[in-house]
């Protein structure tokens, strides 16, 4: 069944050095009341932030532990 045309996914993500800091935000933050959910599996990512004519590694380069949540929001 997909989602009425009056709904839209919204995401968030958490980033964090371990998964554990990562779901004690999720549940600090009571995400799970404004109806988050876990998105996909929570693993560990290289980020960079690309814009203009380059891109800047972030976090020095080293992984960190990200966990994507979602959750349906009228729009």
């Amino acid at each position: 069944m997909s989602p009425s045309s009056s709904e839209r996914e919204e995401y968030l993500t958490i980033i964090a050095p371990t998964a554990g800091e990562a779901m004690a935000q999720f549940k600090a933050r009571h995400l799970d009341e404004q109806g988050y959910a876990i998105a996909g599996k929570i693993g560990r990512h290289q980020f960079s932030l690309v814009g203009g004519e380059g891109s800047t590694e972030l976090f020095a380069g080293n992984g960190m532990i990200a966990a994507t949540f979602s959750r349906k929001v009228a729009g």
